[in-house]
């Protein structure tokens, strides 16, 4: 939502104005602004105060380079380099044009090479920050928020249009696939992605791909020893920060695996002052596991009930993703977090790290769908099939470029939809998730389908280093965490009797009961509904998109119908104060 933002004349001086920054939410800390200017290059950088020596900021007769989030290993790189300073460091180690290929953590960054007039953009391994692109004769625009680069596009007359493939891929798959935004002059950066401009050439060149990456022969011993070995170590990377800069870490905590394993595993290996966040339904079991794991390890644990007004706040959530993805996906994590110092009476300020375990499922093995190499399917991971016929030739071609499924559902659910939810613990804190830690996630990926199908390996690891972490349910399957099939066929099979039972269960609830939301409480159907009714003219030359989401509003599900809403909002906030 914050960041930094760059403007490159091409031929000529950058001009007066300075960027447009959405505002910050009343729950938000402290932000600064920092400026550079020179003839034809103007950045600015808008940022929380949190980690700001992570936050690089460095000019020299060199060079010029910004960071957004938190590159978490600058200490160990100034070791091995022997340098004492920041600056000191990149000035050795950008002498390679993709030293951030060196970089851990959270980040995104800009430098310029001053001397031969060479520009670089980047993000991180897996995307979690992003970073929008505009290129013509005349301009280069760079910026972490697409808001702030559209609004920079209105200054300079630049004309803009809606892209209708992204428009459609937000209506079925409920993200952006590729390099789409919802404007189509402007694209992004994919995971492990540089934009790179000199000798008058703009290109986008990959640093880190998952393809790349061979399957290994190791055994199951070896493979467990190793995961045990990076894990830890991902671990220490993001709390030693906390530590460093007295600031609380606060855990994410469900009935799940992956955030039990963040958890955990920090605990376990000394990191005692963290808190657990829960966001959930009362009496769900994803509050009831976490509390029984909060409990037992003596761990502070704020339980933060989801409201439906999370459903309500369309445009502050969609403010904050830019239209990249279903608003439904976080609005509830935004409420929460809106709630969090009132509910919680803890002290924004002293947060430091939100530590998750975002797509740990994932990355031991829960895409596969057998142990054979099987090619991705058209409908993975749609929401909506109502209007797949208008975007169905764009995804096939996105999907000819994957040799497996695997890879497809990294490089867009993952990387481009279930990573836009660290935009919302960004609000609070700097965000992470050890799971992609890129030592742990390029070996995760190197396993052995035979050994991650079904998160075989997962568990055995889970099961043969920390047994006492299997003492809980799993969620997913209503019992202890289990490799025998018969017994994960027997708990489901419990499960889905319990929620067809007419009396009261943990299981019968969800995290996401916007249905039921709307179904049930008459203020969310009239919020939603007459917020559509306003916002739901496009102009003319978008008539059919127009007939398309009425369409989809008019006959679909809570899920469509937000889909829908998702898009309007973005419209608005991306095009309509043009």
């Amino acid at each position: 939502m914050h960041g930094f933002a760059v403007q490159i004349s091409l031929n000529g001086i950058v001009g007066n104005g300075s960027f447009v920054w959405k505002p910050l939410f009343e729950f938000q800390s402290k932000h600064i602004s920092r400026h550079f200017e020179s003839e034809n290059v103007r950045v600015e950088q808008f940022c929380s105060e949190k980690f700001i020596d992570q936050k690089l900021w460095i000019d020299t007769n060199d060079f010029f380079c910004v960071t957004d989030g938190v590159v978490t290993n600058l200490k160990d790189l100034k070791i091995q380099y022997n340098c004492d300073s920041n600056s000191e460091l990149l000035t050795v180690i950008s002498k390679s044009k993709e030293f951030f290929k060196a970089f851990t953590g959270h980040f995104a960054g800009f430098i310029w090479y001053k001397n031969n007039n060479e520009f670089i953009a980047f993000n991180n391994h897996c995307g979690t920050k992003k970073v929008f692109y505009y290129q013509d004769k005349h301009s280069i625009l760079f910026a972490t928020d697409l808001f702030t680069l559209s609004r920079k596009l209105d200054e300079l007359n630049i004309s803009k249009s809606i892209d209708n493939d992204a428009a459609y891929l937000l209506l079925t798959s409920g993200f952006m696939h590729e390099d789409y935004t919802l404007i189509k002059e402007v694209k992004q950066l994919r995971a492990g992605e540089c934009a790179v401009f000199g000798d008058d050439k703009f290109k986008i060149q990959s640093y880190f791909n998952l393809k790349n990456i061979i399957e290994n022969n190791d055994t199951k011993e070896v493979i467990i020893n190793q995961l045990e070995e990076l894990f830890v170590k991902a671990i220490r990377t993001e709390f030693d920060l906390d530590e460093t800069a007295n600031k609380t870490p606060l855990t994410t905590l469900s009935g799940g695996l992956d955030s039990r394993m963040v958890a955990l595993m920090s605990n376990k290996v000394g990191y005692r002052n963290q808190k657990f966040i829960n966001f959930s339904e009362k009496g769900y079991a994803d509050e009831i596991i976490a509390r029984q794991i909060a409990e037992t390890y003596q761990v502070d644990m704020f339980q933060i009930p989801l409201s439906a007004m999370g459903l309500c706040a369309i445009d502050e959530v969609v403010s904050v993703n830019d239209g990249l993805t279903l608003y439904t996906g976080s609005g509830h994590v935004f409420e929460a977090l809106r709630k969090l110092e009132s509910t919680a009476q803890i002290d924004v300020e002293k947060i430091g790290f939100v530590h998750t375990g975002m797509i740990g499922d994932a990355v031991l093995g829960s895409f596969l769908t057998s142990t054979e190499e099987n090619k991705p399917k058209l409908t993975d991971g749609l929401y909506s099939k109502g209007l797949l016929h208008k975007v169905s030739d764009t995804l096939k071609k996105h999907i000819e470029k994957y040799d497996n499924e695997e890879l497809y559902k990294f490089y867009n659910r993952a990387f481009l939809g279930a990573n836009n939810g660290f935009l919302y613990f960004d609000l609070i804190g700097e965000s992470s998730s050890a799971f992609l830690f890129p030592e742990f996630l390029s070996y995760a990926y190197a396993i052995p389908r035979k050994y991650k199908f079904n998160e075989q390996i997962y568990i055995d690891w889970i099961k043969s280093r920390h047994p006492e972490f299997s003492n809980f349910k799993w969620e997913a399957i209503a019992g202890k965490p289990t490799n025998n099939n018969l017994v994960r066929q027997f708990y489901r099979y419990r499960r889905a009797v319990a929620k067809r039972l007419p009396f009261k269960s943990m299981w019968k609830n969800n995290m996401n009961p916007e249905q039921i939301w709307y179904d049930n409480f008459p203020y969310v159907k009239d919020t939603l509904d007459q917020y559509f009714e306003i916002n739901k003219e496009l102009p003319a030359e978008y008539a059919e998109l127009n007939n398309d989401l009425i369409w989809l509003y008019k006959n679909g599900n809570i899920t469509e119908k937000t889909q829908v809403l998702t898009f309007l909002s973005a419209y608005k906030l991306l095009f309509s104060h043009v």
